[in-house]
């Protein structure tokens, strides 16, 4: 079924605190040099563009394959374009500084002059993936634009390994960046505003624990079909959009593919692992190297690492475990269904395996996940904000990989009360029968000498023989942890 672009409102939707840092930083006086970055698809592009479109913008965009002298070429192509002068396509420049001081003077003679915004997108593949257009943007700003009012020039790239360590931690820009923004998926309550209140925040969360906040996943949605619908029809039927998406990522993302393929393929076999636990299953070393992967992959945002709330951050308990939606969900639905969805036509097979015990099972990992990700309201909602000194997950140095987490999510206070979270995603509405899985877990703190606040986050909510025992302090439901339809 083709959607319609006015199926989807036009307006642009959220962002508004990173909308409010380009503000700040376009009222200041002087010049601006931005760096934004995130993974691919995640709407950095769009925001560039919507928050400039007023603005004076020159837009420069890398190509995913080609080297300096390939890209120095396409970006004089560009400035022919957008100063609607074939000259410069004929210009010779043989390195970056040549091209450089080229754009300048062509700034400098253009009618807004300095005034104007100049944005490097796909950066990594301006760059060819080298420090030549680096060093040579830190020459251009130190004698051409540092003290250009109105000039701002925004670095972009969806290569965060590259742009971290290349752009933002160089010795050649340190001290010059004014403004750095990691973007991330939109929240839940920027999805449920994107299809306009029209879906049930029921649906809205079986939306995210299958592609997470990325508006490009967002636009292959039809709001006129149940979540279930689309799921099935993109997920698992012939020449569905998700289907090779895994393999998009990874070709755009990373030049070591292979490695890292590995990594996350052994990665969605359990809910967490240490690195000795990784590579002994990889047969790699486990050097500084293979350190370097994980925290790629983690600032690529398709990794998170956790570290027990009583151990510090270098503690050698540090687990890795898998934290993009759509990874989740592919290795576990699709990745081993490949074949059959390569013909499947039926849409009603995805949709029963949707509904079925598996989906039912998995969807409590991807909840769990998902809740984690909104500690911050958690907090807010439960009136502690102010009191948490400290909060992670728990298990112990015994625990091994298939036994993950024993307690996924615990808050340490200023006061002598700890408050252990459980997050249930079930159809109907959860009975009695969860105080004995909750007291097994309470039983690991026994020697914590601690007041113990249960807490419940649940979809549907909770029987009245449970109300009656009060044995949870607290029951949160999805639209008051996601915010939405709550005054």
């Amino acid at each position: 079924m083709v959607v319609k672009k006015n199926d989807y409102p036009s307006k642009f939707i959220g962002r508004r605190h990173e909308l409010g840092l380009l503000t700040r930083e376009y009222e200041k006086k002087g010049a601006s040099l931005i760096v934004l970055y995130g993974r691919r698809r995640v709407g950095k592009t769009r925001m560039v563009t919507e928050f400039y479109k007023d603005k004076s913008l020159w837009h420069f965009d890398g190509i995913e394959v080609g080297g300096k002298a390939v890209q120095i070429r396409n970006f004089m192509n560009q400035l022919s374009t957008h100063t609607d002068n074939d000259i410069y396509k004929s210009v010779g420049c043989s390195s970056w500084l040549d091209a450089l001081k080229l754009l300048d003077k062509v700034v400098s003679e253009s009618k807004e002059g300095y005034k104007r915004t100049i944005f490097f997108d796909e950066f990594q593949y301006m760059a060819a993936r080298q420090e030549e257009l680096v060093a040579a943007l830190k020459w251009a700003w130190d004698n051409l634009w540092q003290d250009k009012e109105g000039f701002t020039m925004v670095l972009c790239g969806s290569v965060a390994s590259f742009m971290l360590k290349k752009v933002v931690e160089s010795s050649s820009l340190y001290g010059r960046i004014k403004l750095e923004i990691c973007l991330k998926p939109i929240s839940i309550p920027e999805t449920y505003d994107f299809f306009g209140g029209k879906k049930s925040i029921r649906e809205i969360c079986d939306l995210y624990m299958f592609c997470g906040g990325i508006p490009e996943y967002l636009l292959q949605i039809n709001p006129k079909e149940s979540i279930f619908q689309n799921i099935s029809r993109l997920a698992f039927a012939k020449d569905g959009y998700f289907l090779r998406e895994f393999d998009r990522i990874f070709k755009d993302t990373f030049s070591e593919e292979k490695i890292y393929r590995k990594i996350i393929t052994a990665l969605s076999k359990y809910k967490s692992l240490k690195i000795p636990e990784l590579t002994g299953m990889l047969k790699v070393s486990g050097g500084g190297g293979f350190v370097d992967y994980m925290q790629n992959l983690e600032s690529a945002g398709f990794v998170r690492s956790v570290v027990p709330w009583n151990r510090p951050q270098d503690s050698k308990l540090r687990r890795y475990q898998l934290d993009d939606e759509y990874i989740f969900f592919y290795f576990k639905f699709i990745y081993p269904n490949l074949k059959k969805i390569e013909n499947n036509q039926d849409i009603n097979w995805g949709i029963s395996l949707l509904k079925g015990p598996v989906y039912k099972s998995w969807a409590g990992f991807a909840f769990e996940r998902i809740g984690i990700k909104h500690v911050p309201q958690l907090t807010k909602i439960l009136n502690i904000d102010q009191l948490v000194k400290n909060y992670g997950p728990y298990f112990s140095r015994a625990s091994n990989s298939k036994d993950a987490f024993q307690i996924d999510l615990l808050f340490i206070r200023h006061d002598p009360v700890i408050t252990v979270c459980e997050f249930k995603y079930y159809d109907g509405l959860i009975g009695k029968w969860i105080i004995k899985e909750m007291e097994n877990k309470v039983s690991l703190l026994s020697n914590e000498n601690k007041t113990i606040e249960k807490v419940l986050i649940t979809t549907n909510g909770i029987t009245d023989d449970l109300k009656e025992t009060n044995y949870f302090s607290s029951v949160v439901l999805l639209n008051e942890l996601f915010g939405v339809g709550v005054s």
